[in-house]
């Protein structure tokens, strides 16, 4: 029973703790700060992300009709649009979720236009030098998730810093791995990037199977 593995979130934290109690000798448990740390950043991380996410979607479809018409026009090649009346209701499944490509093309410019996560952290591990800078070991290194979404050395189909989902079919279809990581990379990656995926997605689609969005001509939009 005691080699018997958690079967869920809890019970490994628990099981952690139990584990570095049992040996002093050998710190290879989480401590209570450690625990507390990533129950903390379990909660933060899966409160308002995938929302925020959302309200980017809606506000870039809003800003560039002719991406919603492209999407409306694969789920209508899919037979996935819903009738107005409602009574034709798709069911979205893994596949045809996957065999949406143009759709997953304007998740992907969604993240990488308007990441939910301003930055992500890492410590150094030794004194090294980049870009003429200095870092010394245990200093905590900030990198600007926008500042490399936007580089223009890594995405050449066409201005970085406009919103276009077909870049994914073209020249930066193959871009550098680390010129965009909404979740961050690495073996400290977001835990929950794959779920998080499936359900941004699953609702951009769902959302574009219906009425399409428009701003208000009224009012003046910009990103800040």
């Amino acid at each position: 029973m005691e080699n018997k593995r958690p079967k869920n979130l809890i019970a490994s934290l628990v099981s952690s703790l139990n584990e570095q109690a049992n040996d002093d000798q050998v710190s290879s448990g989480l401590t209570h700060a450690e625990i507390f740390d990533e129950v903390l950043i379990m909660i933060l991380a899966g409160y308002e992300t995938t929302s925020t996410a959302l309200s980017w979607f809606i506000f870039f479809a809003s800003k560039n009709p002719q991406v919603q018409q492209k999407m409306k026009e694969e789920l209508r090649k899919h037979h996935l649009l819903m009738t107005d009346d409602l009574k034709y209701v798709p069911e979205l499944t893994s596949e045809n979720l996957t065999s949406l490509t143009y759709c997953e093309c304007v998740t992907k410019e969604v993240l990488r236009l308007a990441p939910v996560a301003g930055f992500t952290a890492r410590i150094a591990t030794c004194d090294t030098i980049v870009d003429a800078v200095k870092i010394h070991r245990g200093q905590t290194v900030f990198i600007a998730l926008n500042n490399i979404n936007t580089d223009a050395r890594y995405w050449h189909h066409a201005d970085p810093r406009q919103f276009v989902p077909e870049r994914f079919l073209g020249e930066d279809e193959n871009h550098h791995s680390l010129a965009m990581i909404p979740f961050g990379g690495g073996h400290r990656a977001c835990i929950g990037q794959e779920l998080a995926w499936l359900e941004l997605k699953t609702i951009i689609v769902r959302m574009m199977q219906r009425e399409p969005y428009n701003l208000l001509e009224t009012l003046n939009y910009a990103m800040k």
